[in-house]
């Protein structure tokens, strides 16, 4: 388990350090958090098959990760065991939101995609 968060940190340090950069850099890659957020949920919504109560939770989840992210990436002081602890807490909160099934189908989509294979 602990490897997993590892392996997803990382993932996730690459995929925000490289959005961040891009959107510094200027046009090519258009940082858009909210557009963001609604695709992941539009994704889990189909995948785990959410509730509409669901579908609102794990927005404002989604939407504080992004935001908690976006802070973490800002002006070049990121923090890795910030980062795990953030990360900690999302999937503690997720867990909380979705299913025993869910939960793990998600779990097992964080680790696909961490590998390169989308949802």
């Amino acid at each position: 388990m602990k490897k997993s968060i590892i392996t997803i940190l990382a993932a996730v340090a690459l995929l925000f350090g490289s959005a961040f950069t891009s959107r510094a850099q200027g046009p090519g890659f258009d940082f858009n958090p909210d557009e963001i957020v609604t695709m992941i949920v539009g994704q889990m919504k189909e995948s785990l098959k959410l509730t509409d109560d669901q579908v609102k939770k794990v927005t404002e989840l989604q939407k504080t990760q992004m935001a908690n992210m976006q802070k973490m990436f800002e002006g070049g002081n990121f923090d890795m065991d910030a980062m795990q602890k953030q990360m900690e807490e999302h999937q503690a909160a997720m867990k909380k939101v979705l299913t025993a099934d869910q939960f793990k189908k998600w779990e097992e989509q964080q680790a696909q995609m961490m590998q390169g294979g989308g949802f």
